[in-house]
């Protein structure tokens, strides 16, 4: 099969919002000196935003359902996915010459403007599929595992480089469940387009680096690496999916839901988390490469996605002051909806948020309480498609904002009526992002020695590990 029409199938079988299909093409278009407007899927578009955002509740709902049944690929054909074929997809994205660095493994929105800093491209460990499920309740999670585990098993022993997970959450992820199965697709090895890839385009000497998160969640093998994970990370604690309470009966009762609890597989086992976690089997197949080829291997360890986004922000800070720039402007992104590009033209310290959720405004919170102030503080926020257990409204974000900046402390590319069914919110972050002043040339990139000496004038590491 030729290259262009291995690309075109993957592209097909991935899904658009995967946080990392996002950090991909996010990183792929930066280091083509391009932007990421609108998840890098179509057109950034604040007069089509409008217009959805404008739209009745129950239709804006409709339209997340809808978008959930274009995204989903029939089961018969997921079942002969090749995990190459996504592989090729991933290596795509980056057509330059050689590189500096390689950030590899779990996705995080922080490690995107840290490999951007490296002008560096981003290999995920995992990437979604959607499969499509029509006939399943949302607040069955029995019912959903039976009906998706024989594709999961599938696809499992069509690719023995992959582990598959089937993750169901009908709290932040209903109106996409309604007509799709998630199935995120964990790599074991580098497998063979990766190790093409990396020994010819990687720089003689240039280093790996390789994101470990340790976030693990109650899992059921349904199958040999084929697994049913009910939950995720969101505004939910993982307790109360297993054992759902009075908050969890209300949401049910607000959604319409025959269901006031939930009542999920017994769990067989603590697994790396679907989405963000990192499975350590990818390690032996990373030091082989690196010994064998002469690559150096730094290690990030994060107990949680999110861990991250401090250092982050403080090594732009630090990198801005270096260039004799301010750092004085505070840029919070949320989910997928970030932009490399736009924070380094905008001099902006970008501080990742993994959702929209209280966990993600906490850390926002701690951080801008622990840190120097900043001068400016702009928030966008991403929208899943209706008021899942723990969103945080507008006006806290707004008012977090505005209390810790010294200046302007504003929510920005939301629609805050429509929020978090603001279906347009895609189309508007990076025209919101663009609309600010001033803008800056983009610097040459960091190296691995710059982030040396910033990791030595740091007081704190924020829980990360960087060995």
């Amino acid at each position: 099969m030729s290259g262009m029409r291995q690309h075109a199938r993957a592209a097909r079988l991935l899904t658009d919002f995967d946080s990392s299909v996002n950090m991909v093409r996010a990183l792929g278009r930066f280091l083509r000196g391009r932007d990421h407007r609108a998840m890098s899927a179509g057109p950034a578009s604040p007069l089509l935003a409008g217009a959805l955002a404008a739209l009745p509740h129950t239709a804006r709902r409709d339209l997340f359902e809808a978008m959930g049944f274009l995204q989903a690929v029939p089961l018969d054909r997921v079942s002969r996915l090749d995990g190459d074929e996504l592989a090729h997809w991933a290596t795509r994205q980056y057509r330059g010459e050689r590189y500096p660095a390689v950030v590899l493994g779990a996705a995080s929105g922080a490690a995107v403007h840290l490999a951007a800093a490296l002008r560096a491209p981003f290999l995920p460990q995992t990437l979604l599929v959607g499969a499509r499920d029509t006939a399943t309740d949302p607040d069955d999670p029995v019912g959903a595992m039976r009906a998706v585990a024989p594709t999961a098993r599938r696809i499992a022993q069509r690719n023995p480089e992959l582990a598959v997970y089937h993750m169901h959450d009908p709290a932040q992820d209903r109106p996409m469940l309604q007509n799709l199965a998630y199935l995120r697709l964990k790599r074991l090895r580098l497998g063979r387009i990766h190790e093409r890839f990396l020994e010819q385009r990687l720089a003689p000497g240039a280093p790996i680096i390789l994101l470990d998160c340790t976030r693990t969640w109650r899992t059921r093998e349904v199958g040999e690496r084929a697994y049913f994970q009910f939950g995720c990370l969101g505004g939910l604690p993982e307790e109360e999916y297993h054992h759902s309470g009075e908050r969890v009966a209300e949401y049910l009762r607000q959604q319409g839901s025959p269901w006031r609890h939930w009542d999920p597989p017994e769990p067989d086992a603590r697994r790396p988390e679907a989405e963000w976690g990192f499975d350590p089997a990818l390690e032996s197949d990373v030091a082989w490469f690196a010994e064998r080829f002469g690559h150096p291997v730094h290690r990030i360890t994060v107990a949680e996605p999110q861990d991250l986004s401090p250092v982050v922000a403080d090594l732009y800070r630090w990198w801005y002051r270096r260039r004799g720039l301010p750092g004085d402007r505070l840029l919070a992104e949320s989910y997928v909806q970030f932009d490399p590009m736009w924070a380094l033209r905008l001099g902006a310290v970008p501080f990742w948020l993994r959702f929209n959720m209280e966990p993600a405004y906490e850390a926002l919170r701690d951080y801008l309480h622990a840190t120097e102030r900043f001068r400016d503080i702009h928030v966008n926020l991403f929208s899943q498609g209706l008021w899942s257990p723990g969103v945080v409204p507008v006006d806290r974000w707004r008012a977090l904002a505005a209390e810790q900046a010294a200046g302007a402390g504003e929510v920005l590319g939301v629609d805050e009526d429509a929020y978090p069914l603001d279906a347009g919110s895609s189309l508007r972050y990076t025209p919101a992002f663009r609309s600010l002043p001033p803008r800056h040339s983009l610097p040459p990139p960091l190296s691995i020695e710059d982030i040396d000496e910033f990791r030595a004038q740091t007081s704190t590491m924020h829980a990360v590990d960087w060995s």
